[in-house]
């Protein structure tokens, strides 16, 4: 088969296909690491506080912003598994990334800023693409190309 037998319907169902499952993914990302943070909340926020000691940033900032991270985590990971609201909830995880990347550059931390910039990417690569969004509460569930 080449790539002229490929019927156009076709080709846009299996690009709908591929944004749903890089979707997918990145929420289950993002709702995973708040769910198994959650049981541990207040370590997780105290030791974000230690960690950023040497930075400029304030120690009730840095608890606030960790609650926070774990909230934004949740809401955007099931809103992205559900394809509900998906463009704000890419634009959320987009900024929530942004500021998890400038921690880890305050810390000196590149390697885990590196990380954060793939997540960067993927999120980016979806907020290019949404008009590939056809799996899910936003859109409903297309037809095959078949």
């Amino acid at each position: 088969m080449n790539m002229n037998d490929i019927k156009p319907e076709q080709s846009f169902f299996d690009r709908q296909m591929g944004f749903a499952v890089l979707r997918v993914m990145v929420g289950i990302n993002m709702l995973t690491r708040s769910i198994v943070r959650i049981p541990e909340l207040q370590d997780f926020v105290n030791g974000m506080v230690s960690n950023f000691s040497d930075t400029f940033l304030p120690d009730p900032f840095v608890m606030v912003f960790g609650y926070t991270v774990v909230l934004v985590e949740t809401i955007t990971g099931i809103l992205l598994i559900l394809g509900w609201k998906t463009r704000w909830a890419l634009a959320a995880v987009g900024v929530l990334l942004c500021c998890l990347a400038f921690g880890m550059i305050l810390q000196q931390n590149f390697g885990t800023a590196a990380n954060i910039m793939i997540y960067g990417i993927a999120v980016s690569l979806l907020l290019f693409h949404t008009k590939y969004d056809g799996f899910g509460i936003d859109r409903g569930f297309p037809k095959s190309g078949n």
